[in-house]
């Protein structure tokens, strides 16, 4: 009865209710203290982070050190302090956890993880513990991307000849062309801002302002380029730019074959062409890419002092497409010259013995010389080391198909060349081989005065071979068919040996201008970028 009576009185459910309610909400009270206080550790410790990792990227040289000072300055407790230098790339196409790549040579930013505890005060009771690590991360980096160097490689416009030079251009253009030497050093000597002649370009072609990437994947053809070039050419150029704007120019080239970028350096493309080129040096290399595979005679026997001179001059695509400028951050891509053949047929003006005259055919072929990007130093004193290597140069006597003389995919054959035949009845052949090759790269370095003055830098074979015509016509194995005729092979290398240094003159500076150089490579840094030079870190994740 009395159980009955007490299991069935309501009175006082309230506070019972009210008791169990009340240590409940005394536990969640504690437990929001503590979580209060982690959540309050945890933004003070990203707020220490994210200046510590601006501090490391600001300092990329002393990262660890200048991010362990910052995170030590705003908070009371550290346990540890992790630093990782890396390369951060701003690419809308990257997923944003994988835009930063540790461990690279060139460092354009750093991740800071800070390590801190956390106090609790209730929480201690059940976790039997007075703190808890709270970790937090961020990442700096400098903008602009990692170090960024321009060059190329080709060009040596040191001493030109007007003659020689109207020959080649006119060969390229399909137009007769006539500059005067002046003309062409004002063309030498022009530079030419390659992000302003990209812009009217792209103007030009009525592309979004800005587009370089759409820019880049046109076609045009090479006069419509020149039209341009002389738009934004200064005034001492315009007058040979002029010239070579009146003649029909219908040669087609893509931009992506002229300049290269590499797709980390897409990322502030507008910042990477803002450097000078030389206008010459825009004109040869526009005109080559558009003519690879393209053969064409050149007319010289008048200043040759020959009674006849042919040459016939055929360009090949640079291999792997490579264009004749890049701007790249890595040590690729590879860029490279075009491949060139030249195949001389000389005739001698004197007659041997008053009976005939002395024919002489010499085929040159050039590979293609390399260069790659090797280091960017963004220290106190801006450097940027580029690797060379001149290409193989080959030079014989004898005759070949010429009809192949174009077909740079399979090689030149030669059998000896007939110098000279008296009478048919005695014949004098001759066959000669010479090959320059190194297969070693070359460093070659480049201070900031050398790239502000557009310096270019030579890597020279240790197989390199003064007057190649000349050590040719040394190396000259002479066979005698016929009548035994005790002084002609004397006589005919009295006549031939003339021909060496004349011969020489033509050859090397054709392939000065067209950017080749037997046993030699010239490079040229146009521009660098040093992002992490004078520029505020900013957070980026």
């Amino acid at each position: 009865m009395v159980v009955r009576r007490w299991t069935g009185d309501e009175r006082g459910g309230i506070a019972i209710m009210t008791a169990v309610f009340g240590a409940v909400i005394c536990v969640l009270a504690a437990l929001a203290v503590d979580l209060g206080s982690v959540m309050l550790k945890a933004r003070q410790v990203q707020g220490a982070a994210d200046l510590s990792a601006m501090a490391a990227a600001h300092d990329l040289s002393h990262a660890e050190a200048a991010a362990r000072a910052t995170a030590s300055a705003n908070l009371a407790e550290v346990q540890a302090v992790s630093v990782v230098k890396g390369a951060y790339v701003a690419d809308a196409r990257i997923a944003p956890a994988d835009r930063f790549s540790p461990g690279v040579l060139e460092p354009n930013a750093a991740r800071v993880e800070v390590t801190a505890p956390a106090p609790l005060f209730f929480g201690r009771l059940i976790m039997q513990r007075d703190a808890v690590a709270v970790r937090r991360s961020a990442v700096a980096a400098i903008p602009g991307g990692r170090p960024q160097a321009m060059f190329s490689i080709g060009s040596r416009l040191a001493s030109l000849d007007g003659g020689l030079a109207n020959a080649l251009l006119s060969g390229l253009l399909g137009s007769n062309i006539s500059l005067t030497v002046m003309d062409y050093r004002a063309l030498a000597g022009a530079q030419v801002n390659l992000l302003q002649f990209s812009d009217a370009l792209a103007a030009d072609l009525g592309l979004t302002a800005g587009d370089y990437d759409a820019l880049l994947e046109q076609e045009v053809t090479v006069g419509r380029a020149l039209k341009v070039l002389e738009a934004v050419a200064g005034a001492d150029a315009k007058s040979a730019l002029s010239k070579l704007t009146r003649a029909p120019i219908d040669a087609r080239l893509k931009l992506k074959d002229l300049i290269g970028v590499e797709a980390d350096a897409r990322h502030g493309l507008r910042e990477a062409l803002n450097a000078n080129v030389s206008a010459m040096d825009l004109i040869m290399a526009s005109l080559e890419t558009a003519n690879g595979d393209r053969q064409v005679a050149l007319d010289l026997g008048a200043r040759a002092g020959l009674a006849d001179l042919d040459i016939m001059l055929a360009i090949g695509e640079r291999p792997n497409k490579s264009p004749w400028l890049t701007i790249t951050s890595k040590d690729e891509p590879i860029i490279r010259t075009a491949q060139a053949r030249i195949y001389l047929k000389a005739t001698t003006s004197q007659a041997l013995a008053g009976l005939a005259q002395v024919k002489l055919p010499i085929l040159v072929e050039a590979a293609a010389s390399e260069a790659r990007l090797k280091r960017i130093d963004c220290g106190a004193a801006t450097t940027v080391t580029l690797a060379v290597r001149p290409g193989v140069a080959r030079a014989r006597v004898g005759v070949i198909d010429e009809a192949k003389l174009k077909n740079f995919k399979t090689p030149l054959t030669s059998s000896p060349a007939t110098l000279v035949s008296v009478l048919n009845l005695v014949t004098l052949k001759a066959h000669a081989d010479l090959e320059i090759a190194d297969p070693d790269w070359t460093d070659v370095t480049f201070s900031q005065a050398d790239i502000d003055m557009q310096k270019t830098r030579t890597a020279r074979s240790r197989h390199f071979v003064n007057g190649l015509v000349v050590s040719l016509l040394q190396r000259l194995e002479v066979s005698l068919l016929g009548l035994d005729l005790g002084g002609l092979v004397q006589a005919v290398g009295a006549l031939l040996t003339p021909l060496g240094p004349v011969l020489d003159g033509i050859i090397q500076p054709l392939l000065d201008l067209l950017g080749l150089r037997l046993g030699e490579a010239d490079a040229r840094v146009h521009g660098v970028q040093c992002p992490t030079q004078g520029r505020t870190p900013v957070l980026v994740r």
